[in-house]
């Protein structure tokens, strides 16, 4: 569990996304001309970002450096256009950049029998209820023969981020592996920031910590919202199919939620 404030860990990787994004830009991507013999670094100077964004440089600077200063949103939808982040995005720095105190995952909430029913039986397609820590926590009979999950499994072999990588055969069972993992990292980020001090993702987190792979995809700090668009499988039985997931969270623990896939086979 990281021993640190949630607020001032939120406010650090707000600062170390911004460093992020503002180094992958160059001059010309933001209307500015380039003056590659005063360029000593790779990327915007945080003169350059507080410019565009309409404030001072040492205000930026601040925000960067997670002081502890108080800013409005607005000043986040600034800075966001200036460094041409996406929507979700910029809804990410404002969750970073929030004093509302994180919320606490429950890996074990009650689920309503009708609920556990709806999925388990559903037989149209792939089905399964999760935690917002992507663990599983019911599914149906197409999920488990897809992707492996058993009943007696422990709790990591239901975790769907852990599964992406310490499991081999994933590797084999996206069509596009690469694609698909630094989807899933970018997810869990998006939500991680909302769970800031949570025993349980901070020992997932630590957990995922010791593959490379993952590693190497965290610190891209990409972020993406839970709508994953479709991808493709190649199953040893199936064959190759195309799934399409539908998420929608639910009220029986917070960030809780149910996946129901469209599933059609292509070969």
């Amino acid at each position: 569990m990281l021993d640190v404030p949630a607020t001032l860990s939120r406010r650090s990787d707000l600062g170390q996304f911004l460093r992020t994004r503002r180094s992958a830009l160059r001059p010309i991507d933001v209307g500015l001309e380039e003056d590659t013999n005063r360029r000593h670094v790779a990327g915007l100077r945080r003169e350059e970002v507080a410019k565009l964004a309409g404030i001072s440089t040492t205000w930026y600077t601040w925000i960067e450096q997670a002081r502890e200063i108080n800013f409005s949103l607005d000043v986040i939808d600034e800075i966001g256009r200036a460094l041409l982040l996406t929507p979700p995005e910029i809804a990410y720095l404002k969750v970073l950049a929030s004093d509302t105190p994180p919320q606490e995952c429950t890996l074990d909430p009650d689920i309503p029998d009708a609920l556990r029913k709806l999925v388990e039986l559903h037989r149209a397609a792939p089905a399964y209820l999760a935690t917002p820590r992507l663990d599983l926590l019911v599914w149906n009979s197409q999920l488990g023969e897809i992707f492996d999950y058993q009943e007696d499994g422990n709790l990591l072999s239901r975790n769907v981020l852990w599964r992406m990588f310490f499991d081999p055969s994933r590797r084999q069972l996206y069509v596009d592996w690469e694609t698909a993992a630094r989807g899933c990292v970018a997810v869990y980020r998006n939500i991680y920031a909302t769970y800031y001090g949570d025993k349980h993702f901070d020992d997932l987190l630590t957990t995922m910590m010791r593959d490379p792979d993952f590693t190497r995809v965290w610190n891209d700090w990409e972020v993406l919202p839970p709508d994953v668009p479709a991808f493709l499988v190649r199953h040893r039985t199936l064959g190759l199919c195309e799934l399409e997931p539908i998420q929608a969270t639910l009220g029986i623990s917070p960030g809780c939620y149910l996946a129901l896939f469209s599933s059609k086979k292509l070969s």
